[in-house]
């Protein structure tokens, strides 16, 4: 999207802005938020709150010219990092944001100036549009940007939208910064733009998310559904609907698109005693059956333990580490280019 009060950048897999509360209304700040309030409102208590955090999220810009700095001022509740990244071009340093906003400076890199051309067209993203990567777990507000820079073209980013609706899993937790979730890696290999709508703790595939996903522009969208209505109390058959629901609505809206479902990982259900493996099971036997009695061509199904083993997994037995993030992408990544071929 582009801001009103800061047109000369995009903020991207950010709808909209909210009161930063933590700086006060005198002090500005617009945080950032995933979702549009209307859906926010209509989904549950915790998925609210997460839809307001900046998973995926990212401050995009474009000096106007190499020797240009770039001043954009951000502020977090509590400790947190931002990433510049330019183009696909990792920076060398990270910088720490605290409730306190703090004014932060960008030039392009010199070796990024000095790039052959040939090297900088291998890249989904331009080198020189600068992205300003933030984690997942604390909120981050955006004060003010400064200095000579506009946002990036549509020839400067990648043609093609991949939306990503889960649980924590999906949102990144546990792997060891945000451009590290399976998500990004998935969108870094097949050249795709990422749309993170992984929600911790609360992907219930309720209606109000499922519409919202059904209307939003992307190229292939992955469902991977849902430990946390396996471990929150949900029944067998409030899931089965739900998750139908969300498979018809998604898939029926938009049907020359790919929609991939995708079964529940290996978790602490599977490899645990005295755990409920019989839930896992049937959890992953019902998405299944709605992918196999979907009328929706467009839908196809990828089995959670074929593409990650429980060592993957952190010492939770549930949330993938690092390695089992790039697991998941390896197994996925396939699958999407293949859709983005077909």
């Amino acid at each position: 999207m582009i801001h009103d009060e800061f047109p000369t950048v995009s903020l991207h897999n950010v709808t909209e802005t909210d009161i930063a509360d933590w700086t006060g209304r005198t002090t500005g700040g617009h945080r950032l938020c995933r979702v549009p309030s209307s859906v926010r409102s209509a989904v549950n208590v915790a998925a609210r709150e997460r839809l307001r955090h900046p998973s995926g999220c990212e401050l995009r810009f474009v000096p106007r010219g190499d020797d240009e700095t770039i001043s954009v001022t951000l502020s977090a509740p509590a400790e947190t990092v931002v990433r510049p990244f330019w183009g696909e071009f990792q920076g060398a340093e990270t910088h720490t944001l605290t409730a306190t906003p703090t004014t932060l400076e960008f030039s392009v890199p010199e070796r990024v100036r000095r790039l052959e051309s040939a090297v900088a067209a291998t890249s989904a993203f331009d080198p020189r549009v600068c992205r300003l990567r933030f984690d997942a777990w604390v909120p981050v507000a955006v004060h003010d940007v400064a200095g000579d820079c506009r946002p990036p073209t549509e020839a400067q980013r990648p043609a093609r939208r991949y939306l990503a609706y889960g649980t924590s899993i999906t949102e990144g937790a546990s792997a060891t910064a945000g451009h590290l979730t399976y998500v990004s890696r998935i969108a870094r290999a097949v050249g795709a733009d990422a749309l993170n709508l992984g929600v911790a703790g609360a992907a219930y595939c309720e209606p109000a998310i499922a519409d919202y996903i059904a209307g939003e522009d992307w190229d292939v969208a992955t469902l991977a559904v849902s430990v946390n209505m396996a471990n929150r109390g949900f029944t067998l058959e409030q899931f089965r609907t739900r998750a139908g629901a969300l498979v018809d609505a998604v898939a029926g809206t938009n049907p020359d698109r790919p929609v991939v479902c995708v079964t529940l990982f290996p978790y602490h259900a599977d490899a645990c005693r005295d755990d409920d493996v019989e839930r896992a099971i049937e959890f992953r036997t019902a998405l299944r059956e709605i992918v196999d009695g979907s009328a929706h061509e467009n839908v196809s199904l990828v089995e959670g333990p074929e593409v990650m083993a429980a060592t993957d997994l952190t010492t939770d037995l549930l949330h993938p580490g690092d390695a089992g993030m790039a697991a998941i992408a390896e197994g996925l990544s396939p699958v999407i280019r293949n859709r983005f071929e077909a």
